[in-house]
């Protein structure tokens, strides 16, 4: 997946974010996202949107962190961009790290305990859409809350 590319006249904000691959740096996303959500013009003020869209993204950060780049320094870029007919947030992430086969992760099965294994269910199950692509580029996660 290459970066989306939205027109203009259906964007109301766009918010970009840098930040290096690392658990210290992940305590910034919650009030970049709050902060999106209390300006846009376009977006309900709810607490729990709010919310929920930062604890998908968390969850896949941490994963980039993680598992893509194993602790080595890596950088993730995120893109915010709030869509106005129909009303969406989009989320773009890039990285460099490894890259694996999103498709083959199993579903965590809840009659068995588990510690790891359900970031990226809750991140299916907070978001209306997700996708996730690798090229030679890098690996890119296309997540999409609707908001009407």
């Amino acid at each position: 997946m290459t970066r989306k590319h939205h027109e203009p006249s259906n964007v109301s904000d766009i918010l970009r974010v840098e930040m290096p691959a690392a658990h210290a740096y992940l305590q910034m996303i919650g009030p970049s996202v709050s902060c999106l959500i209390k300006n846009a013009r376009s977006l309900t003020r709810d607490d729990s949107l709010a919310y929920n869209i930062e604890l998908a993204v968390h969850e896949v950060c941490t994963n980039i962190i993680e598992h893509a780049y194993g602790g080595l320094p890596g950088r993730i870029e995120m893109v915010f961009t709030v869509l106005i007919n129909p009303p969406q947030l989009v989320i773009e992430l890039f990285d460099n790290g490894r890259s694996f086969e999103y498709t083959s992760i199993p579903l965590p099965n809840p009659e068995e305990p588990q510690v790891r294994g359900y970031g990226l269910f809750l991140v299916q199950e907070l978001m209306d859409q997700v996708d996730y692509c690798t090229t030679v580029d890098g690996n890119s996660w296309y997540l999409v809350k609707n908001l009407a």
